[in-house]
Order: structure tokens, then sequence, then C-alpha cells
């Protein structure tokens, strides 16, 4: 799965508020309650599945990336949105680095494949250093969505090998 089928530019928050990855994700969640993804009844329910998931198993990567995530019944489609932080926000990653990008993922409980298929996503995406460090020093929203969807666009071009099950 592609972030760039996840995502807009409206969902890319440049420059995070958050000095806590609490605050982190709450910001998250509200760019999503603000750009009409999510009902304010909603909000709190889903921000604190979020939260507890980050309690049970973190979502710190390496790299400074984070992707806090839940599991939900309360949403139909995987939701995504997207945080830079330059000055960094303590998340626990593997590394002990401080987090500057974080991608927010809010996924329909029934749908575990899609979850995994839309980590695996960022992962691959996240892996190349300088496309990461330039979305993280950009100060454009539109910039950034623009810059993944080139380098995805040029990942689909990329010819998959299939191995054919006997």
């Amino acid at each position: 799965m592609f972030l760039c089928e996840l995502l807009r530019p409206e969902l890319i928050k440049v420059e995070l508020k958050a000095e806590g990855k609490h605050e982190a994700i709450q910001e998250l969640i509200d760019l999503l309650l603000q750009q009409n993804e999510i009902s304010l009844g909603q909000r709190d329910f889903l921000l604190e599945e979020v939260l507890a998931q980050e309690r049970r198993t973190g979502s710190g990567m390496e790299r400074g990336i984070a992707v806090p995530h839940g599991m939900t019944d309360r949403v139909e489609d995987i939701l995504c949105a997207l945080g830079t932080a330059p000055a960094g926000i303590p998340f626990d990653t593997r590394d002990g680095r401080p987090a500057d990008l974080l991608v927010l993922l809010l996924v329909p409980r029934r749908n575990f494949k899609g979850e995994v298929h839309a980590m695996a996503g960022i992962q691959n995406l996240l892996q190349h250093a300088g496309l990461k460090d330039r979305i993280v020093a950009s100060r454009d929203a539109r910039a950034i969505f623009e810059m993944i969807r080139v380098h995805e666009g040029d990942r689909r071009k990329t010819p998959r090998l299939r191995v054919a099950r006997v």
C-alpha cells in the first residue's frame, strides 16, 4: 500500500507544536477531526485507542520515525495523518533518537492485513534517508505530499518479481 493513497496535503501537519508523544498523537488526531475524517464524537475514543496501543507496544521505530496507530471498529477505512517535528519529540524509538517524522494510522479492526500493508509501505518509503530528511526539512505540506507521490510513483514502475506457487 502506498502512503500517497492514504494521505492528501491537508492531512500533513508541518512542524508539530507538541513536545511529547501524547500531545503529538493528539495533534494528529485533531488534524483528522479538522479535515472531517473523524467526527467529534469519535475523537476521544480514537485518541484513547492509539494511546493505549502506544502504552502496550510503542510506535517509535528508528532514524527518528514513529508510527502511532490503533485498530478500531470506529473507522470504515484506513485513516492517516503525517506530522513533522524538526526539533524532535521523545518517542521511545529503538535507536533512542527523538522522532521528527510521525505517521498516524487508524485501521479498521477487521482489516489487519491493511495495517500490515500500510506499515510495510511506510517503512519502504521512509527507509530512504534522503527522502525522509527532505520531508522533515520541508515547510510545505503540498511539497511533502508531492515528494511522497513522486517517490512512490517511481516505485510503482519498478517491476515486481512474482514467485509461482507449486
